[in-house]
């Protein structure tokens, strides 16, 4: 009952990912691995806003170029006003100067002895000249002024210079996240393809298995007929033999659902059928090497991208400091400009008519503001500081990680070597096996044995190999060279 139940499992799960492959769009696509890399490059969202964020700060860097480029605009100023201004003057009486060879002295009224006359300790003239009383009148209706102004900014204690340096970092960083987000993606890509590689080998392990399963049954049966073996020869062999089935039908959807994986980092439809590059996954062709030619001594974490944008950080927080300290010291700036004004009328005759140049400077000296600046210089060194503390500590766990993936990698390396060993040995126990239980020197259960044996050894040889190739993509991304 048990080995029915098995089958009808393993009839489901097959026509499970009959149905999921049947639902797929007709055609494969045949993908390397570079190939991989770059269409998840083009597609990624990720990836494209960080490019995006990378041309912001460019246009950002821009912008603060022209901070050091003289600024021209145009002003305007237009007033009307049904109100006029009116003073009443009381009038008065002005003292009249006589003209002594060319200069004018007071007319004053001297008495009998030559002595100037006082009234309340003025002095009295001879002759006065009086002013009626009248009233004044102000009239600002249709006065306006216009013209073009130049302003340029001399020394305003360094802003702008640390203004332009910080804008530069900032490019740098979006730059460097760029390639961060890059190389994550590759790692992203890279374990979603060796993953389906894996899986296909894995598949290709799994009908191999049946198909020698299946000759060992077809083996027994016709040896039954002879008298060679029997019934329960078979149902060893039919036990095995639908363990086989179900392994396969697994293996199959588990290659389905790796290509639908991969797919999806690709940024490509979920039933898009595609056929990668194996041939890297051959132990020939793997590159695997021995341990001690992994070790890259000379190799460290400068290069990685999240390194230097800790470094650009830093550098940031730096430039900051003067950024906040420009604040707090003079600033000099001047302006020139060319206008045209009218209106102004006073007594109906127009005061303003004439257009001219005026140049002005403008000197601001912060003097005393309670230790404001001083505290904020602190701040900003103290952010400085932070910075560079945050910079020493994931250099060393960075330094950590780059020490484990290169040991990861010669693990693997050693790994995959000793499985292709196991598996070229349990290769030669089941050829031998076979041949000896067909001459009757063997028992089938060893032959049952050797055949579990050999699908085990290529699973780890896969597994194997697999892992390796993740473990040197990780740790080409820990030293900055993916």
């Amino acid at each position: 009952m048990r080995h029915t139940l098995h089958i009808f499992t393993a009839i489901a799960v097959m026509s499970t990912a009959a149905v999921l492959t049947a639902s797929a769009q007709p055609g494969n696509r045949y993908l390397t691995l570079e190939q991989c890399r770059t269409i998840a490059i083009d597609s990624s969202a990720v990836l494209r806003s960080a490019r995006l964020m990378e041309e912001k700060t460019a246009m950002d860097r821009k912008a603060v170029i022209t901070n050091f480029l003289p600024k021209i605009s145009g002003y305007g100023l237009y007033l009307w006003t049904s109100n006029t201004f009116d003073y009443d003057f009381t009038g008065g009486a002005l003292p009249v100067y006589k003209n002594v060879y060319g200069n004018l002295v007071p007319d004053l009224m001297k008495d009998a002895s030559g002595n100037i006359v006082y009234n309340n300790g003025i002095p009295v003239f001879n002759q006065y000249a009086v002013i009626p009383p009248m009233t004044l009148s102000i009239d600002l209706a249709n006065t306006f002024t216009a013209g073009v102004s130049v302003t340029q900014p001399v020394f305003m204690g360094g802003k702008i210079v640390a203004g332009y340096r910080m804008a530069d970092i900032g490019t740098r960083m979006a730059g460097l996240n760029s390639e961060l987000k890059a190389s994550e993606v590759i790692v992203s890509v890279d374990e979603a393809y060796w993953l389906y590689v894996k899986t296909c080998r894995l598949l290709e392990t799994a009908e191999s298995f049946c198909a020698t399963v299946d000759s060992m049954y077809n083996f027994v049966s016709n040896a039954i007929e002879v008298g060679m073996a029997t019934s329960t020869d078979l149902v060893k062999v039919e036990v095995q033999r639908n363990n086989a089935a179900l392994s396969l039908a697994k293996a199959r959807n588990g290659q389905r659902l790796a290509m639908m994986n991969l797919c999806h980092v690709l940024g490509l439809p979920l039933t898009t059928n595609i056929e990668v590059d194996q041939s890297g996954f051959d132990l020939d062709s793997t590159g695997i090497v021995p341990p001690e030619s992994l070790l890259y001594e000379t190799d460290s974490i400068e290069n990685r991208p999240d390194y230097r944008l800790l470094e650009q950080q830093a550098e940031l927080k730096r430039r900051n400091v003067d950024f906040v300290r420009s604040d707090f010291l003079p600033q000099l700036g001047v302006m020139a400009s060319y206008g045209y004004s009218y209106g102004l009328k006073l007594q109906d005759e127009t005061l303003l008519n004439q257009a001219g140049f005026t140049v002005m400077a403008t000197l601001k000296v912060p003097i005393f503001a309670w230790g404001e600046g001083w505290f904020k210089v602190q701040s900003a060194k103290k952010e400085h500081e932070m910075a560079c503390t945050e910079l020493e500590q994931l250099s060393e766990l960075m330094e950590l990680e780059m020490t484990k993936c290169r040991y990861a990698v010669t693990e693997a390396a050693l790994q995959a070597q000793m499985a292709k060993t196991s598996l070229e040995s349990a290769e030669t126990n089941l050829k031998v096996c076979r041949d000896q239980y067909e001459t009757g020197m063997e028992t089938l259960v060893n032959v049952l044995e050797a055949q579990t044996q050999w699908s085990k050894c290529s699973s780890e040889w896969i597994n194997a190999v697999a892992d390796y190739r993740l473990s040197l993509t990780k740790y080409l991304k820990s030293i900055g060279k993916l």
